[in-house]
């Protein structure tokens, strides 16, 4: 008996990953979420995506720092030095009509000096600079395709996790409206035992069922509260918040429109997996003309203004001294000459890199219309084990109601009444595991339909 009613729990300890804990932000509130309310908000407030839409900022700013290699550079120093000993050179003898081979210690310099710099350059020309702008560009794009298919995941994650909490509601709903069933049973089984009429085997078989039952129901709604905690830890939800869901399984299974699910037309092209492999190839090709820019000179312009003060007692900010300034102007250009083959080796690696995507993208391609075929397949496969189900369920619900009357009427056994009891379970059971599996299905093929934005 307890076997056929742990079939009731499959869907959710098969499925059911670890939720991981978090601190409270606010005060406990009630929430009220349709999917695709949960879906909205687990779009703005999921932990992952705030990090990605982050991302996407940090790649911006990016750009920003590589475009400001290429603009003026401005920079300015002060520097002071106080000769404790003031440097001595030997001068030749002879230039001064000593000996030949003599020479004459002579300190140059003053006690303190100070110098106040400014200097500016300018990259005229850079072949890496201008490939490096582009390729962090393409970047940012290929940071919103992460994002972009980091929320049709996230979608797919919402779902699962939302027809959980559903499937759960279901099972704790059949197992309460059956236990109200058996109680019903078990009073009038008691007075048809008190009269004579019944064993007392009988009477202990139906507790058994209900202690069973309620076995059961304790396991349930532990389920369900780990499916609504995982819901709103994926939704970024606070923990202590309460979710009430408004849509039902009625309401998602009339929403699988099977005929448009199952013709929809799919483009590789559009898909984000594809998108994201583009931006890789974009990004390799801007990789190769980079090392292949290593191979031109690169240009730069420069000033620089300097005043230098020399002095004996400390007075700098003296008015009336002698300051001596010295202005430059030039252009200056770095020849790449040879670097013993290194720049030729990044180059041949950038190719074989490129030839490696080539061939990811061949398989990406071939494996996705592999998927779409697949998932085909077993959407509309699942569609019909649904049906199928949904049948078995109503002949197996009706047999077990029309043997609780017989048993009320004194002409049927708690025996039958268990084993058909047990094949409505099981009926149960296949039918919840077919919903979830046709919804699953669903949510499958529109998440590999879904276009990425271009």
């Amino acid at each position: 008996m307890k076997n056929f009613l742990t079939l009731l729990l499959i869907p959710l300890w098969l499925i059911m990953p670890e939720v991981k804990s978090q601190e409270p932000e606010s005060d406990s509130t009630v929430r009220y979420f349709s999917l695709e309310e949960a879906r909205l908000f687990a779009s703005e407030h999921n932990y992952d995506v705030i990090n990605a839409l982050k991302d996407i900022e940090i790649a911006r700013k990016k750009v920003k720092e590589t475009t400001a290699i290429g603009l003026p550079q401005i920079g300015g120093s002060v520097s002071y030095n106080d000769f404790i000993d003031i440097p001595t050179q030997l001068i030749p003898g002879e230039f001064f009509g000593q000996p030949a081979g003599s020479f004459i210690p002579v300190k140059f310099g003053t006690k303190y000096s100070m110098a106040l710099t400014a200097s500016a350059t300018l990259l005229l020309f850079s072949g890496e600079y201008i490939v490096g702008l582009q390729a962090s560009r393409v970047f940012v794009n290929f940071s919103q395709k992460q994002y972009e298919k980091m929320v049709i995941d996230l979608d797919r994650s919402v779902a699962e996790s939302y027809y959980l909490i559903l499937i759960a509601e279901r099972n704790k709903t059949i197992i309460d409206s059956t236990l109200v069933s058996l109680l019903q049973i078990k009073e009038a089984n008691t007075v048809l035992f008190e009269n004579g009429f019944l064993e007392d085997t009988d009477v202990d078989q139906v507790n058994l069922l209900i202690s069973d039952l309620e076995a059961t129901l304790i396991n349930i709604q532990n389920n369900l509260d780990i499916s609504r905690n995982l819901l709103k830890f994926t939704m970024g939800l606070k923990l202590e918040n309460e979710i009430i869901l408004t849509d039902n399984l009625t309401n998602l299974l009339e929403q699988v429109d099977k005929e448009v699910l199952y013709q929809s037309p799919f483009d590789y092209r559009k898909n984000i997996d594809y998108k994201i492999l583009e931006n890789q190839q974009e990004l390799a090709h801007l990789d190769l003309k980079r090392y292949k820019s290593q191979y031109l000179p690169r240009l730069y312009t420069f000033f620089n203004f300097q005043e230098n003060a020399y002095r004996e007692q400390w007075n700098f900010l003296k008015s009336g001294e002698d300051w001596y300034k010295t202005t430059l102007w030039g252009v200056k250009m770095d020849i790449p000459i040879f670097q013993s083959g290194a720049r030729s080796s990044k180059v041949s690696q950038a190719k074989i890199q490129i030839e490696q995507i080539e061939v990811m993208d061949q398989k990406l391609q071939s494996g996705l219309a592999i998927k779409v075929s697949t998932v085909r397949n077993n959407f509309l496969n699942s569609w019909k084990v649904y049906q199928n189900k949904e049948k078995s369920l109503e002949l197996s619900l009706k047999i077990y109601r029309k043997t609780q009357h017989k048993l009320l009427e004194g002409v049927s056994s708690t025996i039958e009444l268990q084993q058909n009891y047990n094949q409505y379970l099981t009926s149960e059971s296949n039918y919840v595991m077919a919903i979830l599996q046709l919804l699953n299905n669903k949510l499958e093929l529109e998440m590999l339909l879904t276009e990425a934005n271009n």
